[in-house]
């Protein structure tokens, strides 16, 4: 007879084998990249290997696995190449990530709006500081070829595991929602790189571009509750990298608790903790990576001032489209807004 403990225990024990096999499949297919970029000496293609490495094993993951990988490998080195060429003009720079934030938005038509979201980062930290190569191609087909390389490697190693990884169910959103998010998070995500570009704001710009795409939801509720988990995540995450500083400064040594951090925020995430917890530490990783060649609190405070312009902006968004919302909800009897 099977006593209710053992009949509980395996479930919970799957559960835990899937998140830990899920982790060394992200460390494995989005880091290996980047690593043998930076043991080469070829220290410029870190950052896009690794930004492209996480965008696209977090898509395959959290979409139809590596369908997803393979469908966005084109379009998405596309936009990186064109990102880069477009950074030094602020329209064109506009242009691009709103076109890319437009496609992102309307994935939800798809149910893929969050899969899709960690490409769009990627693109905002390509614009806000955009790496440079020295060689006979430009460093914008540098980076779009750079960025096929590791998407599809990262593509080819979610097939070669697709025994374990397991996409979760998506839930697709209607038409008209999906237009309205599409086209207000591009008008967002423009503005908010027109004004990078245009005051050279540099790498925190990107940090502006992430909290807007990870704020703003199709549902304004669930944008209102993201905003509160977004800033206490950020703010406890600030005060455990400026503690870990006080006592750190080595930069080898940094990257190590930074990969920790890193690794625990992705057990959080895929375990489907509360967002604010996957934030807490997030930030330390972040902060403790950028940090190798600056100080803890420095990159901090620049992380905390960015996350809260970002923040701001979005809530004013909000303000100006929750009556509107409301109105439109009056209307049609959505269960939502």
């Amino acid at each position: 007879m099977t006593s209710p403990a053992s009949a509980v225990t395996p479930p919970k024990f799957a559960k835990t084998k899937y998140i830990a096999i899920s982790v060394l499949l992200m460390v494995f297919a989005g880091f290996a990249p980047a690593i043998v970029m930076g043991a080469l000496g070829w220290k410029s293609a870190v950052s896009v290997a690794m930004l492209g490495g996480l965008a696209t094993f977090l898509a395959s993951s959290m979409g139809k696995g590596w369908q997803t990988g393979l469908v966005i490998a084109v379009p998405f080195s596309v936009f990186s190449a064109l990102t880069v060429w477009a950074a030094p003009y602020a329209l064109a720079a506009a242009i691009v990530l709103a076109i890319a934030a437009f496609l992102r938005g309307y994935g939800a038509k798809a149910g893929l709006h969050n899969a899709l979201i960690t490409s769009v980062i990627a693109l905002g930290f390509l614009v806000a500081a955009p790496p440079k190569f020295d060689g006979p191609f430009p460093s914008a087909l540098t980076v779009g070829l750079i960025m096929l390389a590791t998407t599809l490697w990262v593509t080819l190693i979610v097939f070669l595991a697709q025994k374990w990884v397991h996409p979760p169910k998506l839930a697709p959103i209607e038409t008209t929602r999906v237009l309205w998010f599409s086209g207000v998070l591009a008008l967002l995500v423009g503005i908010a790189t027109w004004c990078i570009v245009h005051f050279d704001l540099g790498h925190g710009g990107g940090w502006i571009i992430l909290t807007i795409l990870v704020v703003f939801q199709p549902y304004l509720d669930s944008s209102f509750s993201k905003a509160g988990s977004r800033a206490l995540g950020t703010l406890a995450g600030f005060v455990i990298a400026v503690v870990v500083g006080a006592f750190v400064e080595n930069g080898p040594l940094l990257y190590l608790i930074g990969t920790i951090f890193m690794i625990v925020s992705l057990v959080f995430m895929m375990g489907g903790k509360p967002y604010w917890l996957f934030a807490t530490f997030l930030t330390p990783a972040i902060v403790l990576y950028e940090s190798a060649g600056s100080t803890v609190t420095k990159v901090a405070v620049e992380r905390l001032e960015a996350t809260v312009a970002g923040i701001a902006i979005t809530l004013v968004v909000l303000a100006i489209l929750y009556p509107l919302a409301k109105h439109w909800q009056r209307k049609s009897g959505a269960a939502h807004y």
